[in-house]
C-alpha cells in the first residue's frame, strides 16, 4: 500500500506542479479579446436582419479552452419558456405573453466554424439564448482562433431593448457573442429585461446595409464621407427649427428608397455595439473640449415628439461628456450620440459611444460609456457598480447647474406645494432617500451589493440599485471630502479602463487613494441592510466651548456627521465622528463645537445618512423642551425631518343608512415611511344620530430582521351604525423577502363589539393564517380562519359559544393580456356551535368582527340592504341571494357549507359571468326560522364593473333563489340585483405596501 501511494503521488505531481502554476498565473489579472467583422443587411419589410460574423478570439487565460459559451440573445424573445419571458410576469407585464408569433424574435441559420473547421453548437436546454461552441481542438492559453457563421435575425416587437416599433429599429444585443470568461470563471447568462450584460472587450468592424434615406446612430466611427455630409446637412437643417411649430408633429414613416448603402463603423477598446435607425430622425450636432485639449463631436437624432426638450438635450449630452470626463477620468472616444427611441426598457438604455432613451434621462445613459462603457463591471451580479455609480455622478451633474436637481425636484421648485406639504427648506437629497427609507421602513429592503440584478423587487431595482448606491456614494464623499473622493474615483477609473472590475477592486483602489480602511462600507454598509441611527445622548457647554456626546444606535459600523445650526437652521460647522463601531464595545464619542451662534446640534444636518428616524437628531443646547420642535399640522404627506414635527390631515366624507352623512377628517403621521408607532385618528360626525364616530387605529411597527420581515402590533377602535369596536391584535408577515415567493401572513386577533340598537356584546378571538403568491399571469391564494365566538344579549348571565373553522383557497388566470378567469373553493364548518345561534352564510358572511363597510348593516333601506343587495363577497361567497320560498331571510349554516365560486371576463364587453355551486346540510330563515330541506344551491348571471374589484354589481339570470330556476318577472329579476362594496382596495394605505412589495 505504501508504494501504491507513493506512485501516485509521483504520478501526481505534474498535476500538482500545473494547478500551482495555474493558480500563481490567476493571481495575475488577465482578461479575453474578442475582435468583430460583421456584414449584416436589413429587410423593413418582413423586420428582418442577414449577416455574416467573423470573430478574433484571444485566449489570454492561462486555461486550455474546450468550448465557449455564446449568447444568442434575440432568441430570448422566442418564446413564453424564456427566462426574460418569466421575468416579464415576475414583474407584472403580460406584454410578451400573449403576443403573436409575428411579434416575437429569434436568431437562426447558425453554421459556427472555427479556424475554418465545422464546430457543434449545443444549446443550453433551459435557455435558448445561450450555447456552447464546441471546439474542433483546444484553444491553448495564449492562442487565438477565428470563428465565423452566417446568421438571420427576426426582430420582435418592442418588447424591450432589442425590436421595432413600425420602420423605428433599436438594434442591439443581436448577433452571436461570447460571453466573459474572467478569473471567476464563464459568465454564461440568458437575457433578461431587469438585469444587464457583462462583454469582452475588443475591436468593431461593422457593415450595415439598408435602404438610403434612414438615418443611423451606431457605436463607433462612421468611415463613409458621403454620408458624414448627408448627416451635417441634416444637422444644418435642424438648427434652423426654433419653434415646436417648426418641427410639426407628424410621425409617419416616409416610404423606404429603393436604393440601399451600406455604412461602416469601426471602433476599438469597446465591449458592445448597437445601431439605431429611422427615416424621421432630426439631427443636431455639436461638440466639446476635453481637458486634454482633444475634441469630442456630440449627436442627437429624434423624431418629432418633444423635439424641443431634445434640442435641450443636446446641451446635457455635452455638459456629461464634460463633468464625467473633469470627476471621473477623460471620455477616450471620438464621438457620442442620444438617439430618440421606442424603447420599452425603461427610460433608456446605454452602449458605447450610443444611447437610446428619453429626453429627460440622456445625462444618465450618457454617463453610462463610463460606468459600463469603459469600466466594464459584471452589470448582471453587481448592477450597482453601473447603475448606482452612475447614478451618483449624474447627480452631481444635474445640480451643477440646478441646485435641486433629482427625482422630486418639480415638488421642490413650486414654493408653494413644497411650504403646503411640509418639505420647503429640504434639500434634493433628502427627498431623494424617500423612495429606500419607504421601503426599508417596512422590511423591504435590499442590500446594494451582493444580489444579482434578477433578485431586487420590480421597485426595488429602481429604489436600492439606482437610489440608495447613489445616496451612499453621497454619504462616502462627505465622509472622505469631496477631493479624496475625487482622487480615489479617478485612480480607480485610470487603473480599470477597459478591464473588468469587481466590488473588490473598487474599494482596494479607495483604500489605496485614502489611506483608509473601508470595510464599514464596502462590505457592512453596501453588503447589508442595518438600519443606521445616530443621536446627540449628551451635551456640555463650556464657555465658549459646546461638547457634544454622540452615539451609534446601530448594529453596524458607521461614521456620522454632525453640526451646530442658528436660529434659522442655518449650518454654522459641520465635523465627522470617526467610524463608531459598536462591535468594539464603544458606542460614542466625543466632538467639540464652537459656542458662537449655535442655538441646536443637529445629526445629519445636510441628509447624508441612510437613517430612517431623524426625530432625534436635533438638540437644543438651552432652554426647556431641548428635543421637541413645534408640532406644525399638513394636508396629504410630509417626510419626517429633524427641523419639525408634522401631523398630516385630509378630509374625510361617509355615509350609512343609519348614521346618514357622516363628516370628519383623518389626523395621521405619514404613510410614506413607516414608523415604529403609527397611528390613524378619523373623527366623523353623523348629523342624524348627532353623535361622534370614527375609527382610530395605532400600531407597533417591528423589523425583526429574521424569518418575518414585519410584526405588527395594533390597536382598532370603531364606532359606526351604534355599535362600538374594539380589536387587538398583532400580524406577521413573512418570509423576509417580498418578491420571488408566496408571501405568508399570521394573524392574532380579539375583537369586541357592542351592539347598542340590539344591547348585544360579541366577543371573537381570531386566528387566521394566509398565503399568497403569483405573477402577472396567474395568482393563486388560501386563507385559514379559526373563530372562537361568544355573545350575549342585555344582562344575560348565559351566553352563545361557538367555534367555527373557515377555509378558502382562489385562483386567478389572465387568458388575454385584460381578460381574465378566477374560482375560489370555500369550506366552513362550526366545530362546536351548542344551538349558538351563530351562522355560515350561503350568500355573504354575517361580517360579525364588523370588517366590511355594509352602507345598511341594521336593513333600514329596501335598496342598499346587506345581505340582501349588499354582500361581501366572504363564506360562500354566492352572487345572488339566496332567500326561502316562504320568507325574506336567506340561506344560512349552523353545520358546514361548502361552495365553487367561478367568475370569467368574457371576451369583447367589460362584463363578466359567474356562476356558483354550493351545499350544505341545512338552513333556517331568519324571517320564519322554518328549515327546508333542499341542501344544494347553484346561481348564475353577469357581472357589471363599475370600478373593477371595488365596485360590481351582480346580475342573476338563474339558480335556485328562483321557483323554476329562472326569474319569473321583471321584478323578479331586478330584486335580485346585488352589489359588493369593497374599500379597502382602495385604501391609500394598503395599496403602497403592496406596491412597495412588487
Amino acid at each position: 500500500m505504501k508504494k501504491f501511494f507513493a506512485g501516485l503521488m509521483l504520478a501526481a505531481l505534474p498535476l500538482l506542479t500545473q494547478a500551482q502554476g495555474n493558480a500563481t498565473a490567476r493571481t495575475a489579472y488577465w482578461q479575453q479579446e474578442a475582435n468583430y467583422s460583421i456584414d449584416v443587411t436589413l429587410d423593413d419589410k418582413q423586420h428582418l436582419l442577414t449577416g455574416t460574423e467573423e470573430i478574433q478570439y484571444t485566449n489570454n487565460s492561462p486555461d486550455q479552452l474546450t468550448f465557449l459559451w455564446f449568447h444568442l440573445w434575440p432568441n430570448a424573445y422566442k418564446d413564453n419558456s424564456t427566462a426574460f419571458a418569466q421575468q416579464q410576469l415576475r414583474n407584472g407585464s403580460r406584454k410578451f405573453q400573449f403576443a403573436k408569433a409575428s411579434q416575437r424574435g429569434s436568431i437562426d441559420q447558425l453554421d459556427f466554424k472555427v479556424n475554418g473547421q465545422p464546430a457543434q453548437l449545443t444549446y443550453d436546454p433551459k435557455n435558448p439564448d445561450m450555447a456552447r461552441l464546441i471546439l474542433p481542438q483546444p484553444l491553448a492559453p495564449g492562442a487565438k482562433a477565428t470563428i465565423t457563421t452566417p446568421f438571420r435575425v427576426k426582430i420582435p416587437d418592442s418588447f424591450s431593448r432589442f425590436g421595432h416599433v413600425g420602420q423605428s429599429y433599436q438594434i442591439s444585443q443581436w448577433y452571436p457573442k461570447p460571453a466573459v470568461y474572467d478569473r471567476k470563471g464563464w459568465h454564461q447568462m440568458p437575457y433578461l429585461d431587469q438585469g444587464e450584460f457583462y462583454s469582452e472587450f475588443g475591436s468593431f468592424d461593422v457593415r450595415i446595409t439598408l435602404p438610403a434615406n434612414y438615418t443611423v446612430g451606431a457605436t463607433g466611427v462612421l468611415q463613409n464621407p458621403d454620408e458624414q455630409q448627408r448627416l451635417d446637412q441634416l444637422a444644418a437643417a435642424t438648427a434652423l427649427k426654433k419653434t415646436a411649430a417648426d418641427f410639426g408633429t407628424d410621425l409617419s414613416f416616409p416610404a423606404s428608397a429603393p436604393e440601399t448603402k451600406t455604412l461602416r463603423y469601426q471602433q476599438d477598446r469597446v465591449h458592445d455595439f448597437a445601431w439605431f435607425a429611422d427615416k424621421r430622425f432630426n439631427v443636431l450636432k455639436s461638440g466639446v473640449t476635453l481637458p486634454s485639449g482633444r475634441a469630442v463631436t456630440s449627436w442627437v437624432m429624434f423624431t418629432n415628439t418633444d423635439a424641443l426638450k431634445w434640442v435641450k438635450g443636446l446641451q446635457e449630452l455635452n455638459e456629461a461628456l464634460t463633468y464625467y470626463s473633469q470627476w471621473v477620468g477623460e471620455y477616450p472616444y471620438s464621438a457620442a450620440t442620444a438617439v430618440d427611441g421606442a424603447l420599452s426598457a425603461g427610460s433608456g438604455m446605454e452602449y458605447p459611444m450610443v444611447t437610446v432613451t428619453m429626453p429627460s434621462a440622456i445625462i444618465h445613459e450618457v454617463g453610462h460609456n463610463w460606468f459600463y462603457g469603459i469600466l466594464g463591471s459584471n452589470e448582471r451580479d453587481f448592477p450597482w457598480m453601473d447603475e448606482g455609480v452612475n447614478s451618483y455622478v449624474e447627480n452631481r451633474v444635474q445640480s451643477r447647474t440646478d441646485s435641486l436637481a433629482g427625482d422630486f425636484s418639480g415638488v421642490l421648485k413650486s414654493k408653494q406645494v413644497a411650504a403646503l406639504v411640509g418639505i420647503d427648506g429640504l434639500n434634493a437629497a433628502a427627498l431623494n432617500q424617500l423612495p429606500y427609507q419607504a421601503a426599508a421602513s417596512r422590511g423591504l429592503d435590499q442590500p446594494v451589493s451582493g444580489l444579482a440584478s434578477a433578485a431586487y423587487g420590480k421597485l426595488n431595482y429602481g429604489i436600492i440599485v439606482y437610489g440608495k448606491t447613489a445616496a451612499l456614494l453621497r454619504y462616502l464623499a462627505g465622509y472622505l471630502g469631496q477631493e479624496a473622493f475625487d482622487k480615489a474615483m479617478h485612480t480607480y477609473y485610470e487603473r480599470w479602463q477597459f478591464r473588468h472590475p469587481y466590488p473588490e477592486d473598487m474599494q482596494a483602489v479607495f483604500e489605496e487613494s485614502t489611506g483608509q480602511k473601508l470595510d464599514w462600507f464596502f462590505k457592512d454598509m453596501l453588503q447589508g441592510t442595518a438600519h443606521y441611527d445616530a443621536t446627540v445622548s449628551d451635551m456640555q457647554v463650556s464657555g465658549s466651548q459646546v461638547k457634544v456626546l454622540v452615539r451609534n444606535d446601530s448594529p453596524a459600523p458607521f461614521a456620522v456627521p454632525v453640526s451646530t445650526v442658528d436660529a434659522q437652521g442655518r449650518i454654522l460647522e459641520t465635523q465627522w465622528t470617526p467610524v463608531i463601531n459598536t462591535e468594539d464595545g464603544e458606542d460614542e464619542t466625543q466632538l467639540n463645537f464652537r459656542r458662537e451662534g449655535a442655538m441646536a446640534v443637529v445629526v445629519d444636518a445636510a441628509y447624508l445618512t441612510p437613517q430612517l428616524n431623524r426625530r432625534d437628531d436635533r438638540l437644543k443646547i438651552e432652554g426647556p423642551f431641548r428635543s421637541f420642535e413645534k408640532l406644525q399640522i399638513k394636508p396629504l404627506a410630509s417626510i419626517e425631518r429633524w427641523d419639525r414635527s408634522t401631523l398630516n390631515w385630509l378630509p374625510v366624507l361617509g355615509a350609512n343608512t343609519s348614521d346618514k352623512l357622516m363628516l370628519g377628517v383623518a389626523f395621521y403621521n405619514s404613510p410614506l415611511v413607516t414608523k415604529n408607532l403609527n397611528y390613524l385618528l378619523m373623527p366623523m360626525y353623523s348629523f342624524n344620530q348627532k353623535e361622534l364616530n370614527g375609527t382610530a387605529t395605532v400600531n407597533v411597527n417591528v423589523l425583526p430582521g429574521g424569518v418575518a420581515r414585519q410584526i405588527v402590533t395594533g390597536l382598532t377602535v370603531q364606532r359606526f351604525e351604534r355599535y362600538r369596536k374594539v380589536e387587538p391584535s398583532i400580524t406577521f408577515m413573512l418570509p423576509k423577502s417580498a418578491f420571488d415567493r408566496p408571501q405568508h401572513t399570521l394573524k392574532l386577533a380579539n375583537t369586541a363589539i357592542k351592539d347598542q340598537d340590539l344591547d348585544q356584546t360579541s366577543s371573537i378571538q381570531t386566528l387566521e393564517y394566509g398565503v399568497k403568491a403569483g405573477n402577472a399571469l396567474q395568482t393563486w391564494g388560501a386563507t385559514i380562519e379559526l373563530n372562537q365566538l361568544t355573545s350575549s344579549i342585555g344582562q344575560e348571565t348565559d351566553s352563545r359559544n361557538a367555534v367555527l373553522l373557515r377555509a378558502s383557497a382562489t385562483y386567478q388566470r389572465y387568458y388575454a393580456p385584460k381578460k381574465r378567469f378566477s374560482a375560489r373553493l370555500f369550506g366552513g364548518r362550526f366545530l362546536q356551535s351548542e344551538a349558538s345561534g351563530f351562522v355560515l352564510g350561503l350568500s355573504g358572511s354575517p361580517d360579525y368582527r364588523r370588517q366590511t363597510a355594509f352602507l345598511d348593516r341594521q336593513q333600514i333601506s329596501r335598496a342598499l340592504t346587506a345581505q340582501v343587495h349588499q354582500t361581501d363577497d366572504q363564506d360562500g361567497a354566492f352572487k345572488g341571494f339566496m332567500p326561502l320560498q316562504n320568507g325574506r331571510g336567506g340561506v344560512f349554516s349552523q353545520r358546514w357549507l361548502s361552495t365553487l365560486n367561478l367568475q370569467a371576463d368574457l371576451p369583447v364587453t367589460s362584463l363578466s359571468v359567474f356562476a356558483d355551486l354550493g351545499a350544505t346540510e341545512e338552513y333556517f330563515a331568519l324571517a320564519n326560522g322554518r328549515p327546508e330541506a333542499r341542501r344544494i344551491f347553484y346561481d348564475a348571471g353577469l357581472v357589471v364593473p363599475v370600478l373593477r374589484d371595488v365596485l360590481q354589481f351582480y346580475l342573476p339570470v338563474a339558480g335556485t333563489q328562483y321557483e323554476n330556476g329562472f326569474p319569473g318577472s321583471r321584478k323578479a329579476f331586478t330584486d335580485q340585483i346585488r352589489f359588493v362594496l369593497k374599500l379597502n382596495q382602495v385604501n391609500p394605505f394598503r395599496l403602497l405596501n403592496e406596491q412597495l412589495a412588487q
